[in-house]
This record gives C-alpha cells, structure tokens and sequence, in this order.
C-alpha cells in the first residue's frame, strides 16, 4: 500500500521534466508498462480518500497532465503511450474526487485548467480523451454547487467559436452522452444556470449542436443520448426559456429550420411525458405555442395547401405544424390555464379557420379516390384535419362561451362534415363525434341549428346517434333530443 509521500513521488517521477531531461517513460515499454501499473496501483489503493486530500498530489497530477499533453514525441508507439498515460491520471483524478468537497476544491484549483486545455487540444480529441476530461469534470461538480457555479461559468465562456465547434463536432457518441449529463448536471434545479447557459458566449452554440444531433441519434436508437438532450432543453423548458431557444434555432428563412422541427420533437416530448408538471410555465407554453408558432406559421400552411407545393421545405413544414399542433393538445388536457388562454385570446375562431380552409382545399382520401398504400403528398397534411378537431374538442367542453363561438363562426357544419372517414385522418370521425357532443350539451341553440341542417339533409344522423342525440318531429319541425337524458 502506498503512503501520500510515495504517491507523490511516483507521480513526480513520470512529471514533464524528467520526461525532457530523457525519462524512459515513453521510450521504453517497461517502465511505461510500470507506471500504468503504478497508477492502478493507486486507485486500487484504501488510502484514496487521503490522497484525495493532498494538495501535493493534485499539483503532480496537474503537472504529469501538462507535461504529457505538451511533450513532443518521435514516433506513434511514443504517442500511443503519452495517450494512455493521460487517460489513466484522469481515471485516477476521477476517483480521488470521490474523496468529497475538499478534494473538488484542491481538484478546481490545481486541475481545472488543464482540462480545458485538454478539450481544446487537437491530438486529445483524436485520441477520444474528451469522455474522461468531461467525467472528471462532472465528478468536481457533482453535489457541490459553489463549484458546480465556478466551472458553469468558466464552462460556458472558455472558448472561441471556431475552438468550441471543433471540439463539439470531435465528440463521439460516448463523449457527447457525458457532455450532456455535465450540463443537465450543471444546470439541474438552478434557475440561474439554466439563464447562464442562454446569455453565454458559448451556450447558444451548445444549444445549436444538439438540435443538430437529435434527429441523428433518433434515427440511430441512441436512446441514452436522446434523453439526455431532452433533459437539457425540459429544464429550459421549465424556467420559460422555449421562446429563447426557439429563436436561435431559427436560421431566418420562411419556412421552420431543422432545428426549430427538432426542438419542437423536444417539446413534444416534454408535454407528453408522465406525470409531467406544467404548473411553473403553462401560460408561457400557451403564449409561445399559439402565438409565436402555430400564428405565425398558419398563414404559410395554407399558402402551401393552396399552391399544392410539395418539396423538402413543405415536408419539413408539415412535420413542424403537426408536432405544434400535437404539443397544443397535450398542453390543453394538462392545464385548464392554457384553455382558459386559447379562449380568452380568440384562438378558437383561428383553429377552425384553418380546419374550414383544409377542407376546402385537401379532399378526404379513401379507398375510391386512390391507392392506400402511396404516401400523401406533403402540401395534404396528413392529420391536420384531425389534430385541429382535437383541439376544438378539448376547448368546447363544459365551455357554453366556445359552444357559441364554433356556431356564430360557422363551425357546425364544418365540424359536422368531419363525421366520415378519411384516411389522411384516421380517427378524424371519432374526434368530430366527440366534438359535436361537446357542442350540443345543454346548448338548444346549437341543438336547433344541427337539427336544422339534418331536416334539409340527413347525413349526420349516424354521428348525431354515436354523440347520444337522435332526431324527432314536433309539430313537423325536426329536433334533436338526448338518448339517455342525465
């Protein structure tokens, strides 16, 4: 077993200098091969909470860290052994952290800067030394907040653009998974690291790469990766930074960037999460949902319908509007607020607008009106139809004020022409049925205008049966009365 003193010496023994001054450390397979073995023999050592302690040791290995990455060697057997020595005193730093506070302390002041230096360094990241640097900087954080604020910040304004984007785009699948759990670990339940990130130099460009990444690591099952980026912006999410998010995803075109459609994924998934809180931020969601999203893209969505356009842009559009309108029912069945909002900022007039416009403009696809099997043109949005009948259903239930809006709008019949199958829409018919009943509870206005339209053409009589009415003759005028009255 090695005393403090010992382990000072060895390491002191494999520092820079005595690698200049011809140290047989590298050259000879030998004594590389013993002091591999003498780091093992370190962190195999009962002693490490100790070792963990020392000032002393945290200097060499700052030392033995700078040394090698800065040494020169002659051929690639040498640099192969400088690479896993390095990789071998980080894994030894890694479990001296364990040894609590003061050795994050010692660590964060003797090693800190070394690290970022290994980051950055062209070879290092060649040599997959980044996962190991990352992890022994989540160690030096985990459950200690002053340095957890101390590295954050230093973290987010280290590097220059072109530095950290080299690093970033140097990451393999292993390294960026640690890359992301020391910035979900970093920013956890801290409001103001969560701002940090967004107002850094550095924490945009963080931002953008992910974005740029999810739909990779979806298409790749990297499941780990997936959920760990998720973690990140669902803790933005939480403290209302989605809008900010949003807006350096965009990259000023007119149609959503891919990143802004893999943010919304992000979004989706944060919504449609159990047992999800939405409590902190459901107005900003609502805010951000209806007015900066599906508003300023509905004018584009039926430009694109009328004109029939159906190109990459398009197809990026429709999965950008669907996930929008997916996030907004998922937001209203969790948070009343958020209806009470789409109510009270006249939302309700906008969804059926689009839902009238999409009928007009895009047929019902059937078995008769082509092959099953061929994709839908993108300009069709497949389940927009759907999606917006939805969302209609969720706000006009129990909601006389809503009830009344979709009538004085002239939305019955639009709602009431919904009530057939439609394979674009494959549960459209389901939803229009559970809409029209929301509809016409304990409402004899809208009662009366649906009977109306039955006596003048009675197609409607199957979906008014399915939403529990059924019609009659009273004094020959057709009415509508309940199946099973409450």
């Amino acid at each position: 077993m090695a005393t403090l003193s010992e382990a000072v010496s060895f390491l002191n023994g494999i520092t820079p200098t005595g690698l200049h001054n011809g140290a047989a450390v590298l050259q000879d397979q030998s004594a590389f091969e013993g002091s591999i073995s003498g780091i093992a023999g370190l962190l195999q050592s009962d002693s490490r909470s100790t070792f963990g302690q020392s000032e002393d040791l945290w200097i060499s290995i700052s030392s033995v860290l700078s040394g090698l990455r800065t040494m020169t060697t002659s051929n690639q057997e040498e640099s192969t052994r400088k690479y896993r020595l390095i990789r071998a005193v980080l894994t030894l730093s890694m479990n001296l952290l364990t040894a609590g506070p003061s050795s994050q302390k010692l660590a964060s002041e003797f090693m800190k800067d070394e690290l970022f230096c290994i980051l950055a360094d062209d070879k290092c990241i060649e040599n997959s030394l980044c996962a190991p640097c990352l992890k022994t900087m989540v160690n030096m954080c985990a459950s200690n907040d002053n340095i957890t604020d101390e590295l954050w910040d230093e973290f987010l304004n280290k590097y220059d653009e072109p530095t950290l984007i080299k690093i970033l785009l140097g990451l393999d699948d292993e390294s960026y998974m640690v890359l992301l759990v020391f910035m979900a670990g970093s920013m956890g339940s801290s409001a103001d690291r969560s701002a940090k990130l967004l107002e850094s130099s550095d924490g945009p460009i963080f931002l953008i790469n992910i974005l740029d990444k999810v739909d990779t690591w979806v298409d790749n099952e990297n499941h780990s990766n997936f959920e760990l980026a998720y973690s990140v912006f669902k803790i933005l999410i939480r403290y209302n930074h989605l809008p900010r998010c949003y807006k350096i995803a965009s990259d000023a075109i007119a149609m959503p960037s891919d990143r802004q459609v893999s943010l919304m994924r992000l979004v989706d998934a944060y919504l449609t999460t159990e047992n999800v809180d939405v409590s902190q931020n459901e107005l900003g969601l609502s805010e951000f949902l209806y007015n900066d999203v599906f508003c300023a893209y509905k004018p584009l969505v039926v430009q694109v319908m009328t004109k029939k356009i159906d190109k990459v842009e398009t197809q990026r559009l429709r999965v950008f509007i669907l996930d929008v309108l997916e996030s907004i029912t998922s937001l209203l069945s969790l948070s009343v607020n958020a209806q009470f909002f789409m109510v009270k900022t006249n939302a309700v007039p906008e969804f059926l607008d689009l839902l009238r416009r999409a009928a007009d403009l895009i047929a019902r696809r059937t078995l008769k009106s082509g092959n099953p099997d061929d994709e839908s043109p993108s300009y069709e949005f497949p389940s927009l139809k759907q999606k917006l009948v939805g969302i209609l259903g969720i706000l006009v239930h129990d909601n006389r004020k809503v009830q009344d809006q979709i009538r004085e709008c002239g939305g019955l019949p639009v709602i009431l022409a919904h009530c057939n199958i439609d394979d674009n829409n494959p549960f459209i018919r389901e939803y229009a049925v559970l809409c029209i009943k929301g509809l016409l509870d304990n409402n004899d206005e809208n009662q009366a205008f649906v009977a109306s339209l039955e006596a003048k053409e009675p197609v409607t009589t199957e979906a008014l049966e399915e939403a529990g009415y059924e019609t009659q003759i009273i004094n020959g005028k057709v009415s509508l009365k309940r199946k099973n009255p409450r």
